[in-house]
């Protein structure tokens, strides 16, 4: 079931000089983020990420279309109404967003405080939070003394504090190192898995969807160009924009430039092999051509992971006769797809 839908929604801002053109942030976005998902929204940067978080929490208005959040229609609420389901929306930021004076313990508080909360009940909820965040004993600490990793598990604990449905993740992880960035990933999953809560990421890192997100949608000049399960995409992406993000992580077939300095750095005959959902696959391939008694070493490309399925492509130069090189990769692709770089006359 759907927890979040928009609908043809478009945002546009005023021209910015008299006379111009209006700016189209959001463009015609379809959408479903299903309860339970972790859903990952991705694009360079001007693509409409940030503006569409904004209008999922309805922090600006949609020019048209309909955006329904929990079953509610927001565009059709007021302002007063609108703060009702705010509370059932957390969102953490990428430069934490922190109050400086409070610790963290009123830091946890604040939304507490303001939905009514009362003290007995504010303490128990701030103590519980910060054991999940492994942060229990940083409550009297103030941001300054935190590093940048605490600092977003304070922002993660906050976001919580209401119990929302829904957490709204914007670059939360842009302004973290890499291991830091892991152990926050690791923190969203369990806030996804133990705590049933709905997470939608923004990003323009592949690595944080692949390792979080369970359905992506890729945005390109306010649009959604392509979306679904995160493996479809990312291990066959069919928009070009798709594929340049793929690319950042992962090699694809050698393009005729890369083919032909390959040619120049290696003796023989040059094979891309392209793999999808699992490692077994590759230790096949290796396996027929060694049975061939054809030599072969790896020069291009690389294999990914994607919650425990794997896809990839590994390019080889394979030294031997011909004939022996096409019956084993006649053999080989009935399973594996094979471009034989030669046949497509890049050397």
């Amino acid at each position: 079931m759907a927890i979040v839908t928009l609908t043809n929604v478009s945002r546009h801002y005023p021209a910015p000089t008299p006379g111009g053109d209006s700016v189209v942030a959001v463009d015609n976005v379809t959408l479903d983020i299903e309860k339970g998902d972790v859903f990952g929204i991705i694009g360079y940067s001007g693509a409409g990420k940030s503006t569409l978080v904004r209008l999922i929490n309805a922090l600006e208005p949609a020019s048209s279309g309909t955006i329904t959040v929990d079953g509610v229609d927001i565009t059709a609420l007021k302002e007063r109404e609108l703060r009702g389901v705010r509370r059932g929306i957390g969102m953490i930021f990428q430069q934490f967003n922190l109050f400086a004076g409070k610790s963290v313990h009123a830091n946890i508080a604040y939304p507490l405080k303001l939905a009514g909360w009362s003290k007995a009940d504010i303490a128990q909820r701030v103590t519980e939070l910060l054991a999940f965040v492994g942060l229990s004993d940083k409550a009297k600490a103030y941001p300054e003394q935190l590093s940048g990793g605490q600092k977003q598990r304070v922002g993660i604990a906050r976001a919580l504090a209401t119990r929302p449905a829904i957490l709204l993740a914007d670059e939360a992880t842009s302004a973290l190192d890499p291991q830091t960035t892991h152990e926050v990933l690791e923190l969203l999953k369990r806030v996804n898995e133990e705590q049933g809560v709905t997470i939608v990421v923004i990003t323009h890192e592949m690595d944080v969807i692949q390792t979080l997100a369970t359905k992506v949608a890729v945005m390109e000049h306010g649009r959604v160009i392509e979306q679904g399960p995160v493996f479809e995409v990312f291990s066959a992406p069919k928009h070009p924009a798709s594929q340049r993000f793929v690319g950042t992580v992962i090699k694809g077939v050698p393009s005729p430039a890369e083919t032909a300095a390959l040619a120049a750095r290696h003796t023989g005959r040059l094979v891309t092999f392209s793999f999808r959902d699992g490692d077994a696959a590759q230790a096949r391939v290796f396996l027929d051509l060694a049975a061939a008694g054809l030599d072969f070493e790896l020069v291009y490309g690389g294999i990914n992971d994607i919650r425990g399925r794997a896809f990839g492509n590994l390019t080889l130069a394979i030294r031997g006769d011909d004939a022996t090189i096409d019956r084993t990769l006649a053999v080989i692709g009935e399973r594996t797809s094979v471009t034989d770089l030669d046949e497509q006359g890049a050397r």
